[in-house]
C-alpha cells in the first residue's frame, strides 16, 4: 500500500464522516478478505441498525440517504457498491476512456 493509497482512503474516510456525522467501521482491503470488494480503498462495515447501514444498503429503502452519500463521494473521485447486507466497498472513480471508433 502506497502514501498515495493511504491519503485516497483517508480522504474517502472523512468525506463518509462528513456526511454521517460520525465515526463508522472500516477495514482496509488487506485487513479484510471477503468475497466481494476486491480492489475497494475501503471496507465499510454495517449491520442493520448501524449508523451507516442505511447510506448503503438497499434493503432499508432510505434512498435519499444513499443518495447523499453516493453525491458526495462521487464530488470527491470515489463510489460505493453494496457487496452484502453487512458490508460495502468505497473505490477510486477512474474516467471512462475516450470513444474509440473504427474511423481515421
Amino acid at each position: 500500500m502506497t502514501s498515495g493509497d493511504l491519503a485516497k482512503m483517508a480522504r474517502a474516510a472523512a468525506v463518509i464522516e462528513s456526511v454521517l456525522g460520525r465515526d463508522f467501521t472500516c477495514y482496509t482491503r488487506s485487513e479484510f478478505d471477503g468475497e466481494y470488494g476486491k480492489g475497494a480503498l475501503l471496507i465499510l462495515q454495517h449491520y442493520q441498525g448501524d449508523p451507516l447501514w442505511p447510506y448503503v444498503n438497499y434493503d432499508g429503502g432510505q434512498y435519499e440517504k444513499i443518495e447523499q452519500l453516493s453525491d458526495a463521494l462521487s464530488a470527491a473521485g470515489f463510489w460505493v457498491e453494496d457487496c452484502t447486507g453487512w458490508y460495502s466497498g468505497v473505490y477510486e472513480a477512474t474516467p471512462l476512456p475516450e470513444k474509440v471508433t473504427s474511423e481515421g
